[in-house]
């Protein structure tokens, strides 16, 4: 929908890709129609409601995080896959037991679909519990 007030969403199709989804099915989680997914991918705009479904069908509700190691840079291994990407800024919460606190804005650097890490200097002990949730700027959403 060019020319409308929303958000663009320039690495959608990366994301869709790395999910293991096709257009149908993104645009199934998102309950949007497959022509806006297209359209979204080709760099157009759609409303923040839309915006805000297509995040979260990409993992932008908090993922479940079971443990960072004793390590620097620390890694996160989350309960269920997470789909962020290195170079995406998260929000830790709820982080415990860690020498330094890793909670708060963070950009992490991709190991698998379970693991990611973050430049914090964990290497006197490790933490448990949290979560984490990927910023929407880091999936291209940017108001224009």
């Amino acid at each position: 929908m060019p020319g409308t007030t929303g958000c663009r969403m320039d690495t959608l199709q990366a994301r869709r890709v790395l999910a293991g989804w096709t257009v149908s099915e993104l645009a199934r989680r998102a309950t949007v129609s497959d022509w806006l997914v297209e359209q979204l991918e080709n760099g157009g705009n759609c409303s923040g409601a839309e915006a805000q479904r297509v995040l979260d069908a990409l993992g932008g509700s908090p993922v479940a995080l079971a443990s960072n190691t004793q390590a620097n840079p620390t890694v996160f291994t989350v309960t269920a896959g997470h789909l962020f990407q290195t170079g995406d800024t998260v929000t830790l919460a709820g982080v415990t037991g860690a020498n330094a606190d890793p909670n708060g804005s963070r950009v992490v650097t991709r190991i698998n679909g379970t693991t990611f890490s973050v430049s914090i200097d964990c290497s006197t002990a490790g933490g448990t519990g949290g979560t984490a949730t990927i910023d929407g700027a880091s999936v291209g959403l940017a108001r224009l």
